[in-house]
């Protein structure tokens, strides 16, 4: 299955180099933190991330992520409909991420 990353470069991270934001396909499974299920489908997921040559690492707890599409199954056609739809949510998402994570 496909997953669509794009790296932004910021400055004004504590920690981090880089957003990651990527757009993905889960299958949903039980999340043991919440006590609940999550949903199947597709998910924009904003992520601090130190990116080097030859590595990029990162800091579990430390972005955000949203449902944009939920489906019973995969198929390019609605994969490719999530990152249509994600550019509606993207800016939001990056702006809480960074509130959360600024530096000092």
């Amino acid at each position: 299955m496909k997953k669509h990353k794009e790296y932004l470069e910021r400055s004004d991270l504590k920690g981090a180099t880089h957003l990651e934001v990527s757009v993905y396909y889960t299958k949903g499974e039980a999340n043991y933190f919440s006590g609940g299920v999550t949903p199947r489908g597709y998910y924009l997921m904003v992520t601090p991330v130190t990116k080097t040559e030859r590595s990029i690492s990162f800091t579990v707890f430390t972005g955000y992520s949203r449902l944009l599409l939920e489906t019973q199954r995969y198929t390019d056609k609605q994969f490719n409909h999530a990152i249509e739809l994600a550019k509606d949510h993207k800016e939001s998402l990056i702006k809480a991420v960074v509130e959360k994570n600024k530096a000092a």
